[in-house]
């Protein structure tokens, strides 16, 4: 079995559900790890892997990540092409699915995106207790020199200096493939994914608690410099479904 995040592409939906009782809650998430993702892997060839996450640390700056984060696994870009046209399709000739339990307040789908892999490190014997998810955009009007200066700082440099910091067995930088749905302002242009064990998400947490002082991470190009953080995210790893 792969490790997780080792597809080059991969689907994001992000969807909250406000003010549902407890049963409501159990209801949704049965269904939502059980007959749905069955009916996503039948309804999309190359959907490899779907792995279902609930929002553990928020953003410091407000509420920016949805509370479940289903991460739908990609095996190439042909399969994400045929899953972006479906979605370009007029509503009546997409695929359908079999309602979940009704909730009292309804749920709101708040992302929709689709990424490419571009960078990984590390390996994982077993699956991540929680994932630490960092979006972040480039400055405009970076030149593509600037470009790869960015990238080669953040692959080679800042990816193992995050690891080797927090005790994180892997790190995977994705660009934006797609947005389908997300709020006004847009999605980040790239996101890397932490994958940390218990003891390291504990340590992890307490820290953002803290005042951790002026950062130990290497400074880089002018570009990186620069970079304009969109949030920083945490997710517990709560199930996941092979195809």
């Amino acid at each position: 079995m792969a490790e997780e995040f080792s597809y080059p592409y991969m689907h994001w939906v992000g969807v909250d559900t406000p003010g549902i009782s407890s049963e409501e809650l159990a209801a949704y998430n049965a269904h939502q790890g059980g007959r749905h993702l069955g009916e996503v892997f039948d309804n999309n060839p190359g959907f490899k892997r779907a792995t279902r996450y609930e929002l553990l640390d928020q953003d410091p700056r407000g509420d920016i990540g949805p509370r479940w984060l289903t991460v739908y696994e990609i095996e190439d870009e042909a399969s994400a092409k045929i899953y972006a046209a479906k979605n370009d399709q007029p509503g009546g000739n997409r695929p359908t699915f079999t309602p979940g339990p009704k909730l009292s307040n309804g749920s709101n789908r708040r992302w929709r995106l689709m990424w490419r892999q571009v960078a990984e490190q590390g390996s994982s014997a077993e699956p991540p207790y929680s994932i630490v998810m960092v979006g972040m955009n480039v400055p405009p009007g970076t030149t593509p020199e600037q470009l790869t200066e960015f990238n080669d700082f953040y692959t080679n440099t800042h990816v193992g200096e995050v690891m080797a910091m927090g005790g994180y067995d892997r790190g995977v930088r994705f660009e934006l493939w797609r947005e389908l749905a997300y709020p006004e302002g847009g999605s980040p242009r790239f996101c890397a994914i932490y994958t940390a064990d218990r003891a390291a998400t504990q340590t992890m947490l307490e820290r953002r608690k803290s005042n951790p002082g002026p950062s130990p991470l290497s400074s880089g190009p002018p570009t990186w410099e620069a970079h304009d953080t969109l949030w920083r995210l945490v997710y517990r790893r709560l199930e996941s479904a092979e195809a």
